[in-house]
């Protein structure tokens, strides 16, 4: 039986989908071009186009699972009691979605290509926001946002530790945050 349109065009989507991720990783999203897309795929660009209008497009839609799954995780931590429980909870749910996603992780928020276009720069920004003041309150100190903040850009290490399997960067990544929360 062969597919649907309906379930090709999903499939040629979520191929767009996967060969972006690669290539942003790969060359970073301003390097990125919807004809390198293209290219990589076998495809002409009219048919990444058809899909996706603009690069953002498709980061956007990298990203909004993530994000969704990130406020979830934010909504359920509200509702535990005990700094340690509640931080214990976000580190695991972070860096889940972290190894999650691995291939697309090394964007930085502070990747000038994400910081440009505002969407995603509010949205990540309100997300850090409510994670360090779900953690530390309304008057977290220096140190707390320091470390808050660099236990939230994992980038760094999932770029150098590609040699560990998912269950051990999870470890590790989970024993660091905890660390560095624990100011």
């Amino acid at each position: 039986m062969s597919p649907t349109r309906a379930e090709q065009a999903e499939k040629t989507r979520q191929a767009i989908l996967d060969t972006a991720r690669r290539l942003f990783v790969e060359h970073g999203f301003d390097a990125t071009s919807l004809q390198l897309i293209a290219d990589t795929m076998g495809v002409t660009k009219a048919n990444v186009y058809y899909y996706f209008r603009t690069k953002i497009e498709i980061l956007e839609a990298l990203l909004d699972v993530s994000i969704a799954a990130f406020d979830a995780m934010l909504d359920t931590a509200e509702t535990i009691r005990g700094k340690r429980a509640r931080m214990e909870y976000l580190v695991d749910g972070f860096v889940d979605q972290v190894i999650a996603n691995r291939a697309i992780a090394p964007l930085s928020h502070t990747d000038p290509g994400l910081r440009r276009h505002d969407r995603i720069r509010r949205t990540l920004d309100d997300q850090a926001e409510r994670g360090l003041h779900l953690l530390f309150g309304d008057q977290p100190t220096a140190d707390e946002q320091a470390a808050y903040f660099m236990a939230n850009d994992l980038g760094p290490a999932i770029r150098r530790l590609t040699h560990l399997g998912d269950d051990e960067l999870r470890e590790t990544l989970k024993r660091l945050c905890l660390r560095l929360l624990r100011v």
